[in-house]
């Protein structure tokens, strides 16, 4: 998908009819628009949403005052207001232009729930315009709506992304987008089809295989209701998430509280920090035991060699005077050194021989030569054992004293906490004790449920081996067994493929999203993506990771450069598919549209995401404030940009003064004083 233009007709602020040209080049991939606080950047954000899926997002407050309020005024009582918004692009091939427009009769002063009609039109190769049957459908095979939120965006709100509740849903939009859905739908529709096939073998089968099938029949009813169970216990964690972050943002801002939460806070911190360290010492202790741990065993034994080696010497018999290779070659040529025959069991013969039976092997004398070089270096290396063992144990006993030291000043500073004379304060600390209690009792579910759900997988296993080996006489029923156990070889199959694909897409986003972020930030930080599609940073601190607590700031990097990832990802997964012949040039190609890019992030950060912006999509329409994008941010971006624009904010503040801004050389208008607030969507040529 690549945008060719947009145009707004009384959308909240924007007043009449505003149009902007979005058609870019992959030189100057990036439109850049300036507007003001409350100019209606974040609205022209919401047209494009507005436009493709019928809604606003969450943030935006009145959504239904959709016409601009000084057209509303003028409306007369009893007349309608039109809205609307247009958007031109193209996809996989073809031209379209959607329409989507609301006609609102005024009954009163305030705006009635608009009823919205959309239309879309694709372009025929001789430039007439044909309408799309079921446009909405349509639209949501272009880009499905959850998965807008990847490409249309608040960059100060963006941070959503890594936060634990939308793990799971970021999870299954990634999966819907890298084209993985395909997959779990065949999945989901395999058990269908298997119960309507099995329905003979109940049927006709036989006592025995019909009693096996109706088995397998309430175990897979019940591996289903589990895997629903588990899905609505996994959304009640992420909403305790939600509530509990809640409420220690209020603790944390309680007049009473705040201090005290704050240090509990840095010790809980501190606790995390020294509990990951801890596994780490754990583990470094493991491998030295399991790699070198044998050394430990060698002392009594390099000595005991040294000693037979030492008494060999005395003998005489290391280093051998003769090799035995040399004997042998005497007695198969038949001639001594001297000269002399040796016939078989002559007396110069039994001579010869009797030397080769003093004589050393050539082999053993290399191996013990080799064996004699390593007893120092394992003296050497069994005493680094016991100076390693001995640091890493005294780390581990640090480590495990400061964790009591920290659990016992948590649990003071949860006792202040508890022990507070607020009736508010207390309130919060119970409901936060109440919300940790629920949430312990769901991830015990959680955890009960997957064992469940192991153990049905197995039984159902065992199942189908006896239904198998079941006696089945009707043709009927054997023909459907038979398609019964080639459909669960397709389901194990495609499980599989799943699994790995998954895995492989996870593992493939994540070396991306590493990348990405590493072009962006100047600390030693590295991103991961967990296999539940966790988005954390870590870093390393004496060959230890770290979990780094991250700010506003970190979060919004950190998504930046997710997103970044994904849509990069997605146009190298369809660019693979466009080499099998599946899919077009542009499939898998979206445009990024975002507001506030730069909101809370410092001048270097700002300097360095605006270097990075360019390279995040084939298209981006960056959406800023006067504050946030002149400067470096602005020196940055200009090699890229195609259109360059400017919302016109017009106030009806009495005392308002007119504000310009300089963009290439000279000054445009920024902020005007009207007679009514409104907004215009201007290109600057």
């Amino acid at each position: 998908m690549r945008l060719h233009s947009i145009a707004l007709t009384n959308f909240r602020q924007f007043k009449g009819e505003q149009r902007f040209d979005l058609r870019s080049d992959a030189l100057k991939p990036v439109s850049l628009l300036f507007g003001a606080n409350g100019a209606g950047k974040t609205t022209l954000l919401n047209a494009f949403t507005w436009g493709l899926y019928g809604s606003l997002s969450a943030d935006v407050e009145h959504q239904e005052r959709l016409v601009t309020d000084s057209v509303w005024r003028a409306t007369a009582t009893g007349a309608s207001a039109e809205v609307s918004v247009e958007i031109v692009f193209d996809h996989e091939g073809a031209t379209y232009r959607v329409l989507r427009r609301a006609s609102i009769r005024k009954e009163g002063d305030h705006q009635g729930k608009a009823s919205p009609e959309v239309q879309l039109w694709t372009t025929k190769a001789d430039g007439s315009s044909e309408i799309v049957g079921a446009p909405q459908e349509r639209i949501l095979s272009f880009l499905p709506r959850n998965i807008s939120r990847f490409f249309f965006f608040n960059g100060e709100r963006i941070e959503k992304l890594v936060e634990k509740s939308a793990y799971s849903e970021v999870q299954q939009d990634i999966k819907v987008l890298l084209r993985l859905e395909q997959v779990e739908r065949a999945l989901d529709h395999l058990p269908k089809v298997d119960r309507k096939l099995t329905a003979d073998i109940r049927k006709h089968g036989g006592d025995k295989a019909s009693e096996i099938q109706i088995a397998i029949d309430q175990l897979r009813e019940r591996e289903s209701d589990l895997r629903d169970e588990q899905k609505f216990l996994e959304g009640d964690l992420a909403t305790l998430n939600e509530e509990r972050e809640s409420v220690m943002d209020l603790l944390r801002q309680h007049d009473e509280t705040a201090p005290i939460q704050q240090q509990k806070d840095a010790a809980d911190r501190e606790l995390s920090v020294t509990r990951v360290a801890l596994e780490s010492a754990l583990s470094e202790r493991a491998n030295l035991i399991a790699t070198r741990g044998f050394l430990a065993f060698t002392d009594e034994l390099g000595e005991a060699t040294s000693k037979m080696a030492e008494a060999l010497y005395e003998k005489g018999a290391l280093p051998a005077p003769l090799k035995r290779e040399f004997v042998d070659q005497l007695l198969d040529e038949g001639t001594c050194i001297c000269g002399t025959a040796l016939a078989e069991h002559s007396a110069p013969w039994q001579h010869v021989t009797e030397w080769r039976q003093r004589a050393g092997l050539q082999a053993v004398e290399t191996a013990w030569q080799r064996l004699s070089g390593q007893i120092a270096p394992i003296a050497s290396a069994r005493s680094d054992l016991q100076v390693g063992l001995g640091t890493v144990m005294k780390r581990i006993g640090d480590l495990r004293d400061r964790i009591a030291e920290l659990e016992e000043v948590a649990s003071e500073l949860e006792g202040k906490l508890r022990d507070s004379r607020r009736d508010d304060a207390q309130a919060l600390v119970s409901k936060r004790i109440d919300l940790e209690n629920r949430h312990g009792e769901k991830q015990r579910r959680i955890g009960g449920v997957a064992n469940e759900l192991e153990r049905i997988t197995r039984d159902i296993d065992q199942k189908v081996k006896e239904r198998k080996s079941a006696e089945v006489t009707d043709d009927l029923a054997a023909k459907a067994r038979a398609r019964s156990d080639m459909v669960q070889n397709v389901r194990k199959a495609l499980s599989e493929i799943l699994e790995i694909r998954s895995e492989r897409m996870r593992q493939r986003l994540d070396a991306e999203l590493k990348s990405v972020y590493k072009s962006i930030t100047y600390k030693n930080y590295v991103p991961a993506l967990s296999e539940s599609f966790e988005l954390t940073l870590h870093t390393n601190v004496d060959g230890v990771q770290l979990p780094v607590g991250k700010s506003t700031g970190e979060n919004q990097i950190l998504s930046l450069s997710f997103v970044a990832a994904v849509s990069k990802l997605a146009r190298e997964i369809h660019k693979e598919s466009r080499a099998e012949g599946e899919a077009t040039e542009d499939a898998g190609t979206y445009p990024i549209v975002m507001d506030a890019a730069f909101g809370s992030l410092d001048e270097n950060y700002q300097e360095a995401v605006a270097r990075a912006l360019a390279q995040m999509a084939p298209q981006l329409v960056v959406l800023v404030s006067k504050s946030q994008g002149l400067g470096k941010v602005v020196s940055e971006l200009t090699p890229f940009v195609s259109h360059l624009g400017v919302i016109e904010a017009h106030s009806s503040l009495p005392g308002a003064t007119d504000e310009d801004i300089e963009l290439r050389g000279f000054e445009h208008p920024y902020i005007r004083h009207a007679e009514t607030d409104y907004a215009l969507l201007k290109e600057i040529l």
